[in-house]
């Protein structure tokens, strides 16, 4: 199986690692200088229990890589269009495409491209992000990835990627309802990651300290709303179990969009918080807690990406 890597950050970093240490056939899109030092020193992993660096196959080119057998698409949301595009000499007639991106409706913009029979929806559990260029700073529990057909069938194909994944000992399983998983995941990720950028603290305190634990649970009950009005079935208890396992995390828990804030980089609440209120609106539902969250966290993304525009407001001495 030949595997491409669409997003050499956290997520595509820390498992396409792991498939070349199998030594399966595994080749990374990147940029920049994450790009250079991996061509230069290899793709390195540092995790609580091991660290292991790799020289890979990674290039800006998609036409260096040609087609694949599977795609693991692993960019940041607001990238996905222009990634999708990109990626287009990768895909052939039989080739796969796994979304593993954060939030909701990243998988739609693949499949007009490329056909819903080419994508497949998945969801990665695991705390990791770029250290520094070439290096990827893995935290917490072993990722682990839950993945499925939009059809909810159990096909060949999906066993063979599932048999990949487990001869690089990364611990996954086959769901046969991918569109409630990431529904449900949806709704935990935009309630701690929205609720902890906005308040700029771990997840520990953020369930210790009354107010905030309320409207993460405020957040959560939004989305739920949102995706019953949409007539997604999520389970009657979604919310107390999203709870429990937002307890179930390290108090020092850091999410990926409060880091991003903190380095002064774009984060994602459009596809997360942001989503919820767009399709709020288009369902008729009411979601001021998000909408908050979105309205603060925009402007944090605007003021990055519009200096200029921001140094207008800054105070003169």
């Amino acid at each position: 199986m030949k595997i491409g890597v669409v997003g050499t950050g956290g997520v595509g970093g820390y498992f396409g690692v792991l498939l070349v240490r199998a030594g399966l056939d595994t080749h990374f899109l990147a940029r920049g200088k994450h790009l250079r030092s991996i061509l230069e020193c290899g793709l390195e992993v540092l995790s609580d229990e091991w660290t292991f660096r790799v020289m890979v196959h990674a290039t800006a080119e998609p036409e260096e890589i040609g087609p694949v057998d599977l795609v693991l698409f692993c960019v940041k949301s607001f990238d996905t269009m222009e990634a999708s595009r990109l990626l287009a000499p990768m895909v052939e007639e039989d080739t796969v495409i796994l979304n593993l991106q954060n939030g909701i409706g990243n998988i739609e913009k693949l499949a007009e491209l490329y056909g819903e029979d080419r994508v497949m929806g998945g969801i990665s559990f695991i705390e990791a992000a770029i250290a520094s260029p070439g290096v990827i700073a893995h935290m917490g529990e072993p990722g682990r990835i839950v993945f499925g057909e939009l059809s909810g069938k159990r096909t060949e194909r999906a066993s063979r990627i599932l048999d990949a994944f487990r001869r690089a000992d990364i611990e996954a399983a086959l769901s046969e309802d991918i569109v409630q998983m990431l529904w449900s995941r949806f709704l935990f990720i935009c309630a701690v990651h929205g609720v902890s950028s906005l308040a700029h603290a771990r997840l520990g305190m953020i369930l210790a300290h009354s107010e905030t634990r309320d409207l993460l649970v405020g957040v959560m009950r939004e989305v739920e709303a949102v995706a019953k009005r949409k007539g997604v079935a999520l389970p009657a208890n979604v919310v107390a179990d999203s709870m429990a396992l937002a307890e179930s995390y390290n108090p020092q828990f850091k999410c990926s969009m409060l880091r991003d804030l903190e380095w002064k980089r774009q984060t994602e609440v459009d596809a997360l918080n942001g989503m919820v209120v767009k399709m709020g609106r288009e369902a008729g539902v009411e979601t001021p807690l998000n909408h908050a969250i979105c309205a603060c966290l925009s402007l944090e993304n605007y003021k990055l990406l519009n200096p200029i525009w921001a140094g207008k407001f800054d105070e003169i001495s």
